[in-house]
């Protein structure tokens, strides 16, 4: 008797389980989970047939007729409408979508941009491109400095890069995709801007101490630099020297590449409020 007790309880005990995963992965799709990628729009329907999401709803969230979801175009100049949707249709191949709400986003937006110094190890650059992604930066430009181990951008891996940005932008629930960039010459990104570099030492290639800013105003027009381990050389300020930049400091102590990147993103974010 004991015996069919205990497995009487064993198995109302996995039910439970069962029933709480369940419950759980429908309450993520209820609270209507971002996903970004491609679709198609007719009239009030929209059709999804990608592979991975398929299967990511059906497997992982366990997605049912009548869940709602968010979606957004991975297209850059598509990202100002975003999409809250109903399951209505689904089979192996598709899922037809209601549309429940359109969100155009209207309101102005400020370019926010950071020049990061090429890190000593590639799986910084992945950590850099993730977190600038959640802190809602618009281009992310990594530029081989005197001191960067790295010099060379590696095309093989900027697909994982670019998967990298699609799934921080569906993590944040932040409306911009960032534009990833690398170059050799950062001058063409400092026409037209005013440069602030994050820099505890703010010396010039002179040997100058440069000015160095208290507080950060009028966002719209700077543009952003993070320098490599080790710091900026006198080479890499006579680079820039004849923008009239500015210096910020992060803080006390001395950072490394991708903690310097993530806290500057975060108070370009922020508009340097606390």
């Amino acid at each position: 008797m004991y015996q069919n007790d205990k497995k009487y309880w064993i198995a109302m005990y996995f039910t439970f389980c069962r029933l709480f995963v369940s419950s759980f992965y429908c309450f993520v799709v209820s609270s209507m989970q971002l996903f970004v990628t491609e679709y198609q729009k007719k009239d009030k329907n929209i059709i999804i047939t990608n592979d991975e999401l398929l299967s990511q709803l059906r497997k992982v969230l366990r997605a049912r007729i009548g869940d709602i979801i968010r979606i957004q175009s991975p297209d850059i100049e598509s990202t100002k409408i975003r999409y809250e949707l109903s399951i209505d249709v689904w089979d192996n191949k598709i899922i037809e979508w209601t549309i429940v709400s359109e969100q155009n986003h209207t309101g102005s937006h400020e370019q926010k941009s950071m020049i990061i110094a090429m890190p000593n190890k590639r799986d910084k650059i992945e950590m850099i491109v993730q977190k600038l992604t959640e802190c809602g930066l618009d281009q992310i430009i990594f530029w081989p400095s005197e001191r960067s181990i790295i010099k060379e951008w590696n095309p093989k891996k900027e697909e994982r890069l670019h998967k990298i940005i699609k799934e921080a932008t569906e993590q944040s629930r932040w409306r911009n995709i960032p534009n990833l960039k690398f170059t050799t010459d950062i001058t063409k990104y400092l026409q037209d801007t005013e440069l602030v570099v994050f820099d505890k030492s703010g010396m010039s290639n002179k040997g100058q101490k440069t000015k160095t800013e208290s507080k950060i105003q009028d966002l719209s027009s700077k543009i952003w630099l993070i320098g490599p381990e080790g710091g900026l050389t006198s080479k890499d300020y006579q680079i820039f020297e004849w923008t009239n930049y500015a210096t910020y400091e992060l803080g006390e102590t001395v950072l490394r590449t991708e903690t310097a990147a993530i806290i500057g993103g975060r108070l370009i974010k922020n508009n340097f409020n606390s």
